[in-house]
């Protein structure tokens, strides 16, 4: 199954490598639909949910290209599928977390650029960064084949590639009904599942600007609603029209045979959806019929890991105490519990949030489930198609901010958790009117009976009593409920709200233009400030001059309307004269030449004043090192600042988590290279973690303690160990370096005694032997 167990963890920790990247013990999470072992039953799927066995072998493309050896213009493909049924580990992009994946559900993965010995990634959602020994990376026309999507009769339909060597989808799901501005006919491209490309290069591009402004959608982001439905929803049927529906299509063996008034019952009691677990329990089962729910009653394949799924796996008395074991051991105090390590969202998700982060090594196992859920909701009505209102946090993933959500619409109201990181966090919203700027949300954890902290002893929930608030300038709506009109397209900002000014709060990516280069907004935020005092982003519908610039620009005026209200900011520039252009040689491209840069440390740990030097190492064909423009992103305060050789200094009063440092060409911002620099934060008194506890009735599932997670996230930052060793050695407690001065200081007196002593005594035998000298001549 999917879960990883203690032990496995320990292994894990016991793995870290001498060069800081943690060797992890190499579990398997593929579901068991024969009874055999685990590493040979990789499955694929069908838009109606059917399931079958296929190869699990390793899929070379032969004489692959390599990075950076694409021809020209040519976009690349990474690999996944380069060993037998098993994971293979990444770090995430922004947040250096630990992540994993299995290239024989999922093969292929765009390719975004290379540093350090990895190569950058975009699969199912996630950006993270790879070992160039673990995958392929290959040119576009080197596959046979790449997933895609495509429009037919009226739904949307996601081709899942499992083997890039040989033509054809192993898995095709059903997204639900397509979207207006998708066509049938078309071949359409997404690694996100939000936006979508007709071309598959024109995708690389906005993937490397971290935007999405070429694709067909920009401002419409799609989401598959029962991939990203929160599991604290109720579905509208009953036990028995479940029950129903199981009679007609499963066989007479299934485990899964009348159990919907189960799943309704613990939907009531623990608030988990009950066909969402229905969806959950089929995709893991294979609708009942494995080896492991046939003879351990076990739907979910619960604890079945290692290389003998079947005798780890959990033993229940029966399928029912399997269903409330996982919905309130599982899921209500495990899975959607804010605090626990594996809470990424309480929906199923993909490999960026939600329950598929942690749950499955499978890139596509949320979707699957969806996929399930969409044939039984259509086969009993579509009665749950749309029911909920939906918000999500940060869809295109950048700052990766934790929100609070609080007791009441309030700043000040009582903190009941954070969301976390998460980019793409989507909540279910129960009003659709925002109160005083915050939205009333659906509480992922299980609250007290004062609603004022979230709890893990009982997993019991209370839909009408278990609810936050959460400030709607973090949310945007995606889905809305029918009955709930059109209200919720009313802007945020009331009609009586005032604009005041404007502000760049973070400047561009590039503010150095050669003559003749037009104006780049590009990770530049401009916030509107109200007479209400509120702020709110206001970057997506800034207006500037796109003429070519001249070398007398010095700055660039922002305008945002509102109404009939123009307010302006102003962003400072340079612009260098062009140089002359020189006629290439015959025999190289006209284009620039592939230059290749990486930031250095990759990834450090700076304090509040504090500085640290970057590097940058640059790989080019003529080996000539071209300008470079140096500049932070993510910073809120304005002390803090890079200079022209990349010396970083953080303001004390800083209060980002984290800053991007970035090295980009001075002729083509594009092509560049960050680092990330996390801000120290001050000691803190350390919080009792409550989840260390493992209960009787909750089966032993954390594979390891918070401590141990932190020390994996810190060994894969990226940092030579050399550095580390540097680092430790200048921050020796006082008390030593104290001591070692107190010794030093004890040798120096007893060195000066034993001179002293040592000239006395041999003044005394000078003394001896002169009188017996004269004794003698007497």
């Amino acid at each position: 199954m999917k879960i990883w167990n203690r032990r496995k963890w320990m292994r894990l920790v016991c793995g870290l490598s001498i060069l800081g990247i943690c060797s992890f013990a190499a579990p398997v999470f593929a579901a068991d639909v024969s009874g055999e072992r685990q590493e040979e039953s990789v499955t694929s799927m069908d838009e109606d949910g059917n399931m079958k066995k296929v190869e699990s072998g390793p899929k070379l493309i032969e004489n692959p290209a390599g990075p950076n050896k694409s021809r020209t213009g040519e976009p690349q493909v990474v690999n996944f599928r380069t060993k037998n049924n098993a994971v293979t580990e990444f770090i995430e992009q922004e947040t250096a977390k630990p992540g994993y994946t299995n290239g024989a559900y999922g093969a292929d993965a765009v390719y975004l650029g290379y540093a350090n010995g990895k190569y950058k990634f975009m699969l199912s959602g996630v950006v993270g960064w790879v070992k160039e020994s673990e995958v392929q990376v290959v040119n576009l026309s080197q596959a046979k084949v790449v997933s895609c999507y495509e429009v037919k009769e009226g739904k949307l339909l996601h081709h899942i590639v499992q083997d890039m060597t040989t033509p054809g989808y192993a898995t095709s799901l059903n997204n639900g009904p397509a979207p207006s501005y998708l066509e049938p006919g078309i071949t359409y491209y997404s690694y996100d599942g939000h936006y979508f490309y007709r071309d598959y290069g024109v995708m690389v591009s906005d993937y490397r600007k971290d935007e999405r402004g070429q694709s067909v959608n920009p401002e419409e982001p799609y989401y598959n609603y029962f991939q990203y439905l929160p599991m604290r929803s109720q579905s509208s049927y009953t036990g028995e029209e479940i029950d129903t529906m199981f009679n007609g299509m499963l066989k007479k063996d299934s485990k899964m045979k009348d159990t919907g008034e189960v799943f309704v019952s613990n939907q009531d009691t623990y608030g988990v959806n009950a066909l969402l677990m229905t969806g959950i329990a089929a995709n893991e089962s294979n609708w009942g019929k494995s080896s492991i729910s046939q003879k351990k009653n076990n739907l979910f394949g619960l604890n079945a890991t290692d290389a003998s799924p079947g005798m780890n796996a959990n033993q229940y008395s029966s399928v029912a105490a399997c269903i409330e074991d996982f919905a309130n051991g599982w899921m209500s105090r495990g899975y959607l519990y804010p605090k626990d390590y594996r809470y990424n969202g309480g929906f199923l998700g993909n490999k960026a949030s939600g329950l598929n982060v942690k749950y499955a090594s499978d890139p596509y196992w949320g979707e699957k489930a969806a996929n399930i859920v969409w044939r039984l909701d259509h086969t009993m009505g579509e009665k749950d198609t749309g029911k909920y209102t939906l918000a999500v946090k940060e869809i295109v993933p950048k700052d990766h901010i934790s929100v609070n959500v609080r007791k009441e619409p309030s700043a000040s109201s009582t903190l009941l958790y954070k969301t976390g990181k998460a980019a793409n966090y989507v909540v279910l919203i129960r009003k659709p009117e925002p109160v005083d700027g915050f939205y009333e949300i659906q509480s992922d954890g299980v609250l007290d009976k004062e609603r004022s902290k979230v709890v893990k002893e009982n997993g019991t929930y209370n839909f009408e009593q278990m609810y936050g608030y959460m400030s709607s300038d973090y949310l945007t709506v995606i889905s809305k409920a029918e009955n709930q009109g059109q209200q919720e397209q009313e802007p945020v900002v009331p009609e009586e709200k005032r604009l005041d000014a404007i502000q760049v709060t973070v400047p561009p990516a590039k503010t150095a233009y050669i003559e003749g280069e037009t104006f780049d907004k590009t990770g530049m935020q401009v916030l509107a400030l109200w007479s209400d005092g509120k702020k709110t982003d206001v970057t997506a519908e800034i207006q500037y001059a796109k003429e070519p610039l001249k070398q007398t620009d010095t700055e660039i005026k922002i305008q945002y309307t509102y109404g009939d209200v123009i307010k302006e900011a102003i962003q400072a520039i340079t612009v260098a004269a062009k140089e002359p252009q020189q006629e290439p040689k015959p025999e190289q491209n006209q284009e620039l030449e592939e230059i290749t840069l990486f930031v250095t440390p990759e990834a450090v740990e700076v304090s509040k004043g504090g500085t640290q030097q970057f590097g940058v190492t640059v790989k080019s064909e003529t080996g000539k090192v071209p300008q470079l423009v140096w500049t932070v992103v993510g910073n809120q305060s304005e002390k803090t600042i890079i200079d022209g050789h990349g010396m970083l200094t953080v303001g004390e009063d800083e209060t980002a988590d984290k800053i991007i440092v970035r090295a980009a060409l001075a002729v083509d911002n594009s092509r560049g290279a960050d680092a990330v620099a996390v801000i120290a934060k001050e000691q803190e008194e350390p919080e009792k973690q409550e989840n260390e506890a493992v209960t009787p009735e909750e089966p032993e599932k954390q594979p390891v303690e918070d401590n141990k997670t932190q020390e994996i996230e810190q060994n894969l930052s990226g940092q030579e160990v050399s550095q580390e060793l540097s680092k430790s050695e200048e921050k020796q407690p006082q008390e030593k370096q104290q001591k070692k001065k107190e010794s030093a200081k004890t040798g120096d007196e007893t060195q000066i005694l034993f001179f002293v002593l040592a000239g006395g005594l041999a003044v005394l035998v000078l003394l001896y032997l002169t009188v017996k000298r004269k004794k003698q001549d007497m």
